[in-house]
């Protein structure tokens, strides 16, 4: 039996191995839906890990969105941040979480940026980054940095956020994933509240429209 199964391997080879292998994809996208709907609207909000989060989109196994707090204080502003207008939500900053894998295609993990965007002004952009940098070294808070050279006039977009990023066993585990989704924005909360704290402050520029 075993000579005949080699037999009929080698005979259809070809045929064989352009057949679609099973592999059970993983997919950030199944927390999502659960999370905001199968058809979230930009700007619809959920809870997640106690935090209110705003859906921004979602596309290959990065989901981008805004913490809600966030959204109020640069509300709070009411001005047109030139050069973000098309930018994801059209604030200057965004949050996102993204799946990655390991080499064996079981195992991952979750991992937490955030971003400073476009901000068409160099002053203003530079006023941004300094102050958010300046707030996180006065709270000691060393997972909240910029690389060098991060307010550089022609930079456009400075991630600023260092070790959040969580273990995944098994990335088919759609309950799980979910779980360690909501555990990060739980670990995220200090970092998204010291971003909150500093917006206000943003009035001082006086050119941000």
């Amino acid at each position: 039996m075993r000579n005949l199964a080699h037999q009929l391997y080698r005979d259809h080879k070809r045929v064989l191995d352009l057949m679609p292998k099973h592999n059970p994809a993983p997919d950030l996208k199944l927390v999502v839906h659960r999370l905001f709907g199968d058809n979230a609207a930009r700007g619809k909000s959920a809870k997640v890990g106690g935090s209110e989060l705003a859906y921004s989109g979602f596309a290959k196994n990065v989901l981008s969105f805004l913490p809600v707090n966030w959204r109020e204080e640069l509300d709070k502003i009411n001005v047109t941040w030139r050069g973000c207008e098309n930018w994801w939500l059209g604030y200057p900053f965004i949050a996102l979480v993204e799946l990655k894998l390991d080499d064996d295609g079981i195992r991952g993990h979750l991992k937490l940026n955030a971003e400073v965007g476009p901000i068409s002004s160099h002053k203003v952009r530079k006023g941004v980054i300094t102050m958010i940098a300046e707030a996180a070294s006065a709270r000691n808070m060393d997972h909240v940095q910029f690389q060098a050279g991060a307010s550089d006039k022609g930079r456009l977009y400075s991630r600023f956020l260092h070790k959040h990023s969580i273990a995944l066993n098994d990335v088919r585990d759609t309950d799980a994933m979910e779980r360690k989704f909501a555990e990060l924005i739980v670990d995220f909360k200090p970092a998204s509240e010291l971003i909150a704290d500093v917006i206000p402050d943003f009035f001082r520029f006086g050119e941000l429209s």
